[in-house]
């Protein structure tokens, strides 16, 4: 048990931070995007009315997860949640609310809102409002004005779900609304870059709500990755270290950019002006920013100072702001701050090793050194860490090095020095006593982490008094004996708060491992975007604040290593004539196995420059748009891969035959060879007539030129009358078109964007290779998916009802770049709930970039009056043009919604928790005690190294099991019981006492929360296990447990069944849970000491923690959770989730002869994929003879 202040910022991060549900909408917060009719729709994930006392008088203070506020001191303090929603530019909205469901609370005096300061005094102090009968705050939901976002522009619509009358001591309660904005007025059309940025795109994907769920390949045009160095004037010899580094972006694809102009950098208001102009004019509008040099000194660039704190805080931030009167950015930005030219040598040696030629004799990539200093600024340091030690857990960094008292300086330096790929401190103004001389100290060479620092006074580094520490990790070192990071971040001024440190700390964390950020630039911004995202009122500029405060020193644009490298192998020719105009690259894993998405750049001078991702099939083709013979740069890189690089040569071959570089003829007029629709693209079903100029680049004769056309694409078919084709004679430096056209043919229905995979090559008459050219086709046509369903005759409903017959629509969205003309679509489904009575139907047109519903040609589906309502089927929807154009896609359907009476549950893996009162099921468990605490006479061995008796004494304890036990698909041999009330699988060190929203990243991963609270165990509190051999289940007592808050009696266990013997369709182990004693009282504490809070946990969540199911959580049930008490029993099972036919052991959807012979093979030993869950023909928990007759009968048909 811990007594924690500033706990709520904690939680409401990681509240914010946790992944959407993985459905095809995304979930943000209680906010849902409606592609139907493009509103937002809320639902309140739950709430919490907590007691606190002010003054000595009681009040009611409500609290959500994932909730910031926007309320002021001395008015009612009421939780805000907010999300970020794309407009359209150059105009203004207000928003309309439609309540859809609330519930009012009368009696109710809501506690005041004291202060931001982190040190409040506990006074209720009341503002004018309470004095005035009316509703507070006067609006359910605002939007702010338009702001840009570099690639988009987007609103932040904030919605506060409780509505307080202060005079008549009236509550209304939000649960389920509708939001509507509403176009109000124009403003002045902002500029946006022509060519998106994959870099912000990650941004908009996890924090947007209506951002579209994906982009088909070739739908979106992203421009080239580009970074602008901003150099001193005065930077002269030192330009050539600053070059290597610049090279090496340039190398993997980086448009890169220096300016260095006395003009510009040495004035910040001319610097940002012609960063802006930059972003506005440039082809590639730089996406990374990194400053060269320090803010005083030989090689000064100057910084920006806030006004809004007093303290006048030195920060870049400025300079990304470019477009819109808003803090959001259009660039990401970093500081390499250097005073003399040994600080810059070093700098460039750290970062250009780090990427190019990391330290490989060492998994440093996967450690990490997390210290938290709980004196002075308390706990949440800690907590904050743990917090960041489970998103590495995720992120498969598993080896982390925790530093929570003892001597920090010298446990720090040992951190660093065992080499680690991140560290962080979280602490108070002097780092613990940590300093510049201790990181020059360290010795822990090519081995740099990434460094986090974020507390007062680490990033002032405007002063001209000395280095900051921030500015020391990067300096550190030598170019050949490197010291420190290789990039920090840190926190400019004394003048921090807690609570907004913890935030961006953890944000930045969860950007770079959790939503893939790749850049400590991008990762940053994500961190400070959370303090928008929690507090959208910017409550005492606040938010703008540390926005400005915390930087980053180093290269914005690094690419972070998170794993360790991957080596792949890259084939590609190493030899090309000149003349020819492409090169095809193939990249592979070492151990087998395409890359995809890899990054490949071939580079010559000025000459070329080109970069492509690999398919999925590890393939590129690059184009080669030069007729300069040399040596031409291959780079490949991918996130967690080792870095490829190599070379080719073009050359002068003598005769060297290529395409002439001109556009293509094609003929598709439906005259001579041609058939086709005459608008000179190639669409599907045509046949094309496509001439060809080629030319001798060479300085030799060509004699007898032959070309033969060829494709790699399936869908293409070459007419054999004109191909090969004889060009003739052709002496250096002449060109010749084809006497006649090459006849192609495209099958019907080609997708769009297909890429028809033409290469000519050439020949003499005696075979002899003159060259090559790659003809560069595209078709137009369809891109087809099934978006949405509407089930008809309920207004905006996509749920099916259990036992009934729907007539339902279902919406087709086309991407492509022609109209899809009378659509005809045919669904299946396998799922048992589910029969499709009507399995046809039409769309005349859908429009191309359009969507639409299918009109009085519609579907109809039955579903199984048995099916647990929540069960989720996939609908397989087919879809084909009058064109030829066919597609499928999977559309997820719910059937029913769950009500107190049902399982809760499935979630995506197909766990249910059954209670003892879902009695129409046969699953639900019945409550037997069975004691096994040894002072009760039971069997139980006391687990005594559980022992914690109070304030920061929470215990965990790792035991082996007599079984293995399957949860989640994964396998377990030991178990850790913590003395809170949860189980994890496997090994955990984490003690984690506050308990949170599952699944979420708040406790330890792959966990069993029985019931998650702030628990101790003195008084005669216990944990007790037993295994029970004859009945082959592992028993966990929490006996006479009590809450640290309300000290109220807990008496629990859980009870793992050993999946061996007790059978289900997953082979998952099952687990009960059942309460004797059950008192749900921690409704927490916020004055001076304050308490957690939100009562207990129960629910159950994966190793990746993104998968799970919630019972309960903050006293909030689910919709089809009983509220638990004592002598209660629950179930979690994967039984129930998946129904077949019975007897199907093969799973070909039939019974007969070869089930049967499986079903014998089993009985017989022999080893065979027979899962005995369904080798139990006859029910009776057994599989033998008695099921083999049972299978005989079944399929002769016996007692029908």
């Amino acid at each position: 048990m811990k007594i924690v202040r500033d706990w709520l910022w904690i939680i409401t991060l990681l509240s914010n931070l946790v992944a959407s549900d993985g459905s095809n909408q995304a979930t943000f917060s209680g906010f849902e995007y409606k592609t139907q009719n493009e509103k937002l729709s809320f639902t309140n994930p739950g709430y919490e009315l907590s007691q606190i006392i002010k003054d000595g008088v009681p009040y009611i203070k409500p609290e959500m997860e994932g909730a910031g506020s926007r309320s002021e001191p001395g008015q009612p303090h009421l939780p805000t949640i907010s999300t970020y929603y794309i407009v359209e530019p150059g105009k203004t909205f207000t928003i309309n609310v439609s309540v859809k469901e609330s519930e009012t609370i009368e009696n109710v005096e809501i506690a005041p809102f004291e202060t931001w300061d982190p040190q409040p005094t506990g006074m209720a102090i009341k503002g004018s409002v309470y004095y005035e009968s009316r509703t507070y705050p006067p609006e359910i939901a605002t939007v702010s004005e338009p702001m840009v976002f570099r690639d988009i522009v987007m609103v932040q619509v904030s919605l506060t779900p409780f509505q307080y009358n202060p005079v008549s001591k009236t509550m209304t309660i939000i649960n389920d609304a509708e939001l509507e904005l509403v176009e109000s007025g124009q403003i002045e059309m902002p500029y946006i870059p022509q060519k998106r940025s994959r870099e912000f795109e990650k941004l908009y994907r996890s924090l947007v709500v209506n951002y579209p769920e994906s982009n088909r390949d070739g739908e979106t045009e992203y421009q080239r990755p580009s970074i602008l160095y901003v150099l001193p004037n005065n930077i002269g010899n030192l330009l050539s270290t600053v070059e290597e580094l610049m090279n090496w972006k340039k190398r993997v694809g980086f448009d890169v950019q220096y300016v260095s102009s006395s003009g510009v950098v040495n004035n910040r208001n001319n610097l940002k002006n012609y960063i802006e102009n930059a972003y506005e004019n440039w082809e590639n509008p730089p996406v990374h920013v990194t400053i060269v040099g320090d803010v005083t000194g030989s090689y000064d660039i100057p910084t920006w100072t806030e006004s809004y704190s007093g303290y006048s805080g030195e920060g870049d931030q400025p300079y990304t702001t470019l477009e819109g009167n808003d803090v959001y950015p259009e660039v990401f930005i970093g500081r390499m701050s250097f005073s003399t030219s040994s600080h810059l040598n070093t700098i460039i040696s750290k970062t250009l090793n780090y990427e190019s030629n990391p330290y490989m004799n060492e998994n440093w990539f996967q450690r990490a050194c997390l210290v938290g200093d709980p004196s002075t600024s308390g706990i949440s340091c800690v907590i904050t860490n743990e917090a960041i030690n489970e998103i590495l857990d995720i992120s498969g960094i598993g080896e982390v090095n925790t530093v929570y008292d003892g001597s920090f300086p010298s446990q720090m330096v040992a951190g660093l020095n065992e080499g680690v790929g991140f560290f962080n401190y979280r602490g108070y103004y002097g780092v613990s006593g940590f300093g510049s001389g201790d990181v020059n100290s360290t010795s822990n060479g090519f081995m740099l982490p990434v460094a986090t620092v974020i507390t007062c006074g680490t990033g002032s580094f405007g002063s001209s008094s000395g280095e900051s520490l921030i500015e020391s990790f990067i300096r550190a070192g030598t170019p050949s004996n490197p010291k420190g990071s290789v990039v920090c971040i840190g926190t400019a001024t004394l003048g921090t708060h807690t609570m907004f440190n913890n935030l961006v700390d953890m944000g930045f964390y969860y950007g770079a491992l959790i939503e893939g950020l790749e850049t400590p630039g991008s990762a940053l911004m994500y961190g400070k975007m959370m303090l928008y995202k929690n507090y959208p009122s910017n409550p005492n500029d606040y938010c703008h604040i540390f926005t400005h405060w915390n930087n980053l020193m180093g290269e914005s644009s690094l690419q972070m290593w998170t794993a360790y490298p991957e080596m792949i192998n890259v084939t590609h020719s190493y030899s090309i004539s000149k003349g020819t105009n492409y090169i095809d690259i193939t990249v592979e894993k070492q151990n087998g196995g395409h890359v995809e998405d890899a990054w490949v750049t071939i580079l010559m001078d000025d000459e070329i420059f080109e970069s492509r991702h690999t398919n999925s099939e590890g393939f590129v083709r690059l184009p080669i748009n030069s007729l300069e013979t040399g040596e031409v740069l291959v780079t490949v890189t991918k996130k967690n891969h080792y870095p490829y690089t190599s070379s080719f040569q073009l050359y002068d071959s003598g005769v060297a035959v290529g395409l002439v570089d001109s556009p293509l003829t094609i003929d598709d007029d439906a005259e001579g060879n041609s058939n086709g629709n005459g608008d000179f693209i190639a669409n599907g079903g045509e046949t094309l007539e496509v001439d060809v100029t080629i030319k001798n680049y060479g300085t030799e004769d060509a004699v007898g030129t032959v070309g033969y056309l060829s494709s790699n694409n399936g869908s293409v078919s070459i007419d054999p009358s004109t191909n090969p084709m004889d060009f003739g004679d052709m002496s250096p430096g002449e060109s010749a078109t084809s006497f006649s056209p090459f006849i192609i043919t495209l099958e019907d229905g080609l997708p769009d964007a297909t890429d028809l995979q033409l290469t000519l090559s050439f020949t003499n008459s005696e075979e002899s290779p003159f060259g090559s050219g790659s003809l560069n086709i595209v078709s137009s046509g369809n891109a087809l998916s099934a978006v949405g369903m509407d089930v008809m005759g309920v207004l905006g409903s996509n749920v099916l009802e259990p036992g009934e017959t729907s007539d339902i629509k279902i919406e087709l969205n086309n991407s492509g770049t022609t109209d899809a003309l009378s659509v005809s679509g045919t669904i299946t489904c396998a799922s048992p709930f589910v029969e499709i009575e009507d399995a046809s139907g039409t769309w005349t047109i859908v429009n191309s970039g359009g969507s639409s519903m299918n009109g009085d040609d519609h579907f109809q589906i039955s579903t199984l009056e048995e099916t647990i309502p929540g069960a989720i089927a996939h609908l397989i929807v087919s879809l084909e043009t009058e064109d030829g154009y066919v597609s499928n896609s999977i559309l997820e359907v719910q059937i029913g919604t769950p009500t107190v009476n049902d399982p809760v549950g499935p979630d995506s893996h197909g766990y249910y928790i059954y209670d003892n009162e879902d009695i129409d099921y046969l699953l639900a468990p019945t409550y037997e005690w069975v004691e096994i605490d040894a002072r009760e006479g039971g069997p139980g061995q006391h687990l005594s190294s559980l022992t914690d008796s109070g304030n920061n004494q929470d215990d965990v304890e790792t035991i082996s099991l007599p079984f293995t036990f399957r949860f989640y698909g994964e396998d377990y041999d030991e178990i850790s019981i913590s003395s809170n009330g949860w189980i994890a699988m496997g090994e955990t060190e984490l003690e984690s006492f506050r308990n949170y929203e599952m699944p979420g990243v708040g406790g330890p991963a792959k966990m069993i929360a029985v019931f998650w609270d702030d628990l101790k165990l003195s008084n005669g509190g216990r944990v007790y296990t037993w295994y029970d051999e004859v009945d082959k289940k592992f028993y966990v007592e929490w006996s006479r447990a009590r809450t640290y808050q309300n000290n109220s009696l807990e008496t629990f266990q859980a009870v793992l069944y050993d999946p061996s013997y007790y059978v289900t369709p997953t082979g998952d182990g099952e687990i009960l849970m059942q309460y004797e004693t059950f008192n749900n009282t921690s409704y927490g504490s916020y004055s001076w000491d304050q308490i957690h809070g939100a009562y207990c946990s129960v629910g159950i969540e994966d190793h990746t923690m993104t998968r799970g199911l919630q019972y309960t959580f903050n006293n909030t049930y689910h919709p089809a959770a009983m509220p638990l008490n004592d002598e209660k029993a629950l179930l979690i099972t994967t039984r129930g989730s998946q129904m077949r036919l019975e007897g199907d052991l093969n799973y070909d959807e039939k019974v007969d002869i070869y089930d049967l012979m499986l079903l014998v093979d089993f009985n017989l030993g022999f080893e065979g994929e027979v899962n005995p869950y369904f080798g139990d023909i006859n029910g009776d928990g057994m599989v033998n003879v008695m099921d083999l007759i049972a299978l005989i009968r079944s399929i002769m048909g016996y007692g029908e």
